[in-house]
């Protein structure tokens, strides 16, 4: 190819890929017309996909769910002597939570799901199977250090 030739060549192939980019009046009769208030600044925009963030930060949030531990109400002092080891399974067996705890505490949140607690405290041991999920308490009374 010569020059003339390579230069009238890359002038098509630029004309084709405009032509190709801006839709036709066919295409664009069933798109919503643009106004002045579609466009954003750069600050809108920043600020719009903060609150988007923020919003899908709160939906994660939103279907995760605490598990409460409390000892059983013997006294009417919540907090025990002796520290518990807790232990929290998921379904297939894998450790999510190691935690020390005294008397009542919060532990998580987890995602909806079944999860078997185990607790210990000096040479006793408890195992709790629980379901946390929309509707439901997650609430666990244990024995140990009461």
């Amino acid at each position: 190819m010569s020059r003339k030739s390579d230069l009238a060549m890359r002038q098509l192939l630029c004309t084709a890929a405009v032509a190709l980019a801006v839709p036709t009046a066919a295409g664009t009769a069933h798109a919503a017309p643009l106004t002045g208030k579609q466009s954003m600044t750069g600050v809108e925009s920043k600020r719009n996909s903060r609150s988007r963030a923020r919003a899908e930060e709160e939906a994660a949030a939103a279907a995760l769910f605490p598990l409460t531990l409390r000892p059983v109400a013997r006294t009417t002092d919540e907090e025990t002597s002796d520290a518990i080891q807790v232990r929290v399974e998921d379904a297939s067996g894998r450790r999510v939570i190691l935690a020390r705890a005294h008397g009542k505490c919060v532990v998580g949140p987890l995602p909806a799901g079944e999860y078997t607690v185990h607790l210990k405290a000096g040479n006793r041991t408890e195992e709790h199977a629980m379901l946390l999920g929309a509707g439901k308490r997650g609430l666990l009374r244990y024995e140990l250090g009461a």
